[in-house]
């Protein structure tokens, strides 16, 4: 079995606390750029369609 280099392990305690904040901010920044574009994207296709009026009788409503 390998002997722990105690290097290594001071590496991960010390850069542990900051990478793991910054990775789920950048998560959470992902998750909300990708739900707002396609948000952007689902209100631009229902803008295009266009209005089916009511005395129309190809309307499901």
């Amino acid at each position: 079995m390998k002997k722990f280099n105690q290097f290594m392990i001071l590496q991960w305690l010390v850069f542990l606390p900051l990478i793991l904040p910054l990775s789920i901010v950048s998560g959470i920044l992902h998750g909300v750029k990708h739900s707002i574009s396609d948000l952007v994207e689902q209100i631009s296709r229902d803008v295009s369609h266009p209005i089916i009026h009511e005395e129309n009788p190809d309307s499901f409503a």
